[in-house]
């Protein structure tokens, strides 16, 4: 998100963002809704905020409280899917969030980075502290409610796609347990005026070499970071190929650029189901490198640098996903 963006939270979240009409509605609602999404669509354009990014705002807004889990006939399946309710804080600046118990309001250590896709559809939850991943479609946002749709559980225990209701949470302000993370590694220059999506997404990337803290090549023991790297900022899809070949690694799914292009946080759905969320130590129209662990000759962890740099060959890769 850049900072342009900012300027305008005030301003979005007075608004109301219907992604369908699952719930029947009056025509007077319908004609506010439509009045609402057109206002919407024209700060977003004004502002250059994407269908996504508005509604990380919105939910960023207020705490949430999740109320009730429903199938698509409205059978009430909160009891069966009890570990779905609680309450909810998001930080659309951060990437953070964080859930908490709905009785105690005590944190219930399920913390991470979280982000919804630009086009809308999709949020993602990357939990650090409990080592899960989550992809859920968002059905229904605005500064009343919040709805997604996942897999649950039925009555007799199958399962079943259910409907998570939240509401605003009012009885006190929530706060994250955590202190906000400190990104102070740099390797080069990192762009902050224009959306790190769209910076990932304007080329084919190159993973070219791996350093320690040093400046030492390590490349050679760390062979699995380098890759061709596929991004699409419209939808948040992304996707690693082999650079000798050009053919999928099974490695893809979703990311995004998170905490003013400090962060690239991506969740992978393919065959090895992961996610992480990296710090950006350098990112522009040229290169753009990341900070992780990696190995060192003696197959040790140490701290290395992932460099990237724009794809000059041959292979033209297409998502092998929908």
């Amino acid at each position: 998100m850049n900072k342009k963006a900012k300027a305008i939270t005030s301003i979005l979240l007075g608004f109301t963002l219907v992604l369908t009409g699952y719930s029947g509605a009056n025509a007077q609602e319908n004609h506010s809704n439509h009045w609402q999404k057109r206002v919407i669509k024209e700060t977003k354009k004004e502002h250059k905020l994407t269908k996504g990014q508005a509604m990380a705002y919105i939910l960023s807004s207020t705490d949430w409280q999740g109320t009730r889990v429903y199938d698509k006939h409205h059978n009430d399946l909160t009891k069966e899917n009890a570990n779905f309710i609680g309450l909810a804080k998001y930080d659309m600046k951060t990437g953070h969030y964080e859930f908490f118990d709905a009785k105690t309001g005590k944190s219930r250590d399920d913390k991470g980075t979280f982000f919804i896709t630009n086009d809308g559809k999709k949020r993602i939850l990357i939990s650090e502290s409990m080592n899960y991943q989550a992809v859920v479609d968002m059905t229904k946002l605005n500064k009343h409610v919040f709805t997604y749709k996942r897999m649950g559980k039925d009555a007799k225990g199958n399962d079943v796609e259910v409907f998570v209701e939240h509401v605003p949470y009012k009885e006190k302000e929530l706060s994250f347990t955590d202190p906000d993370k400190q990104l102070n590694t740099t390797t080069g220059d990192i762009v902050k005026d224009v959306d790190g999506d769209k910076i990932l997404g304007s080329t084919l990337w190159h993973g070219t070499k791996v350093l320690d803290e040093d400046g030492n090549d390590v490349t050679k023991y760390n062979t699995m970071f380098i890759s061709l790297a596929k991004f699409d900022d419209k939808t948040n899809k992304y996707e690693f190929f082999n650079v000798e070949t050009g053919k999928s690694r099974g490695d893809y799914g979703y990311f995004d650029i998170v905490h003013e292009n400090k962060i690239r946080a991506h969740v992978s759905i393919g065959n090895n189901k992961y996610g992480a969320a990296l710090e950006l130590t350098e990112l522009n129209k040229n290169k753009f490198t990341y900070k992780r662990t990696g190995k060192d000759k003696d197959g040790k962890d140490i701290t290395v640098f992932v460099e990237h740099e724009s794809y000059k060959g041959d292979f033209k890769p297409k998502f092998s996903f929908k």
